[in-house]
């Protein structure tokens, strides 16, 4: 995950851009959250996901990262997408009177999403485990449709803005209309530490 490593440079890390994601690489990138965090006036997580936006573009890719905490320590780094897919741009919603893709805002909503998983997979949305919103977020519905983000048309609530798993390669597509997504593999790297009905925050810096 060589583009990790120089994201974080670009925050002020000096670490070496060898594709490695070791002690060095996880302790600058402890050090940027906690700063950013702190920053923020955000909660630090102990057990949950960190999502970090690397700019404000739609890019249909998976180039931006999440980050698992559990117990207060980095356990997994996946490459993640925090913007809809391009089915999505070209094709957006209208919602309150306002047609646009859904944008999650930078934020932190303290649990606001709730674990959904089952024995039986099959019976899930998506046919895998994922976190469902549960409380209201706040978003902007981007309609301009040229893969620059604006931060105009903003709304608060429920969208159904989730967490779950994208598809095999690194074209989000229709993987997202607005949701957090994470590559398949990756993401049941992530499921696998959490269990049913387990609460945790939207914590977005981007």
């Amino acid at each position: 995950m060589k583009n990790l490593q120089i994201y974080l440079n670009t925050k002020g890390a000096k670490i070496a851009n060898d594709g490695v994601i070791g002690a060095k690489t996880l302790s600058a990138l402890d050090t940027y959250i906690k700063g950013e965090i702190k920053a923020r006036k955000y909660v630090m997580p102990v057990d949950g996901l960190v999502w970090l936006r690397t700019d404000m573009v739609f890019s249909n890719k998976y180039d931006d990262f999440v980050v698992c905490y559990k117990a207060g320590r980095i356990v997994y780094v996946a490459p993640a997408s925090t913007t809809a897919g391009d089915f999505y741009i070209y094709n957006p919603f209208t919602v309150g009177g306002i047609t646009g893709t859904a944008v999650a805002a930078a934020q932190q909503v303290i649990k606001s999403h709730r674990f959904v998983t089952s024995s039986n997979w099959k019976t899930l949305w998506l046919g895998a485990p994922y976190f469902q919103q549960i409380l209201p977020i706040t978003i902007y519905r981007d309609g301009t449709k040229d893969r620059n983000v604006d931060q105009i048309n903003r709304q608060f609530g429920l969208f159904g803005i989730n967490f779950h798993k994208g598809g095999l390669g690194n074209w989000v597509n229709k993987h997202s209309a607005g949701c957090q997504t994470v590559p398949d593999a990756h993401w049941f790297e992530i499921v696998k530490r959490f269990n049913s009905g387990q609460l945790i925050d939207f914590t977005l810096i981007d």
